[in-house]
């Protein structure tokens, strides 16, 4: 396994306006990496509640964690997540990428470097489609529409219809290999000058779909800004065009309220360095929102 990199680690926890004995929510755990940050910059007396919603993920977070009382891990999705926590932070937090663990793990199917692991792409095992369902019974123009939104694919078309057209010869993509494969065939001659994988932005767009992220975060960005305290911000990293443009058009509309301002009008991009040192930095965006000072919590 790759050792993982937190993405745009240090400004993320610096524009947090981290008080020492303040209260602060992860909403994406992962490896734990801006959870350590933040600790660090906290005394006894503050709190920090760790969430992610892959099983074995929260269970590493446990583990890691154990020992520090200031920490509580929790395992939810974003749209459960404020149910048991009916108080606000101080600072809210999302990495909305796939951590390293995740791309890797077998049982999930989400990378298409995992040789002939089965097209599952289920996070949560409670969610009803898999990746290889939805090849099999979206249409041709969904599985485009699907390609294009979620995964930003402008060829979209014409791997959807590849797939459509062996599933009329009852050929069909269960496997991580398999799909991996036909993309190189179908999309390799749009990639030949570019430096990512014909796969990438299919596999991106089906791991969305399935796991309803964009559901899931249009829920996030109703319920967090609420569970802020005054002067409490919420930073969010998006790594695709739809869910920045979906995190920018609602901080900027909550900007136009009276409760609400955007400390830093623009996404704050990594730099140079930082994709030099972490290829999978190079398409991060994080926002911010503040919560105005005086306004009713």
């Amino acid at each position: 396994m790759l050792e993982h990199e937190s993405v745009l680690l240090k400004t993320t926890i610096d524009v947090l306006n981290i008080k020492k004995g303040g209260t602060y929510l992860d909403c994406t755990g992962g490896f734990g990496g801006h959870a350590a940050e933040l600790l660090n910059q906290l005394d006894e007396s503050g709190k920090l509640w760790i969430c992610d919603y892959h099983r074995e993920t929260a269970e590493k977070l446990t583990e890691r964690f154990k020992s520090d009382k200031r920490v509580k891990v929790i395992r939810s999705r974003f749209s459960q997540l404020f149910d048991n926590l009916n108080f606000s932070f101080d600072g809210i937090m999302a990495d909305l990428g796939i951590s390293s663990m995740q791309l890797d793990d077998e049982s999930l199917g989400i990378g298409f470097l995992v040789e002939g692991a089965l097209l599952d792409m289920r996070i949560d095992s409670h969610l009803e489609l898999s990746a290889s369902d939805i090849l099999k019974t979206y249409s041709q123009e969904e599985l485009a529409d699907l390609f294009f939104y979620y995964g930003g694919e402008r060829a979209s078309r014409k791997i959807a219809a590849a797939i459509v057209a062996d599933r009329k010869k009852d050929t069909f993509y269960t496997t991580t290999t398999q799909l991996r494969d036909l993309c190189s065939r179908v999309l390799g001659r749009f990639y030949y000058k570019k430096k990512i994988h014909p796969a990438t932005k299919i596999f991106q767009a089906l791991r969305i779909a399935v796991n309803k992220e964009i559901d899931e975060l249009k829920i996030l960005l109703e319920i967090a800004p609420k569970n802020l305290n005054p002067a409490g911000r919420l930073a969010i990293i998006s790594f695709h065009s739809g869910e920045d443009k979906l995190v920018k058009h609602t901080f900027r509309a909550l900007a136009q309220t009276e409760d609400y301002f955007l400390p830093i009008r623009k996404a704050v991009k990594p730099t140079k360095e930082e994709i030099a040192d972490n290829p999978r930095a190079r398409s991060a965006r994080l926002r911010i929102l503040e919560r105005i000072e005086g306004s009713p919590s």
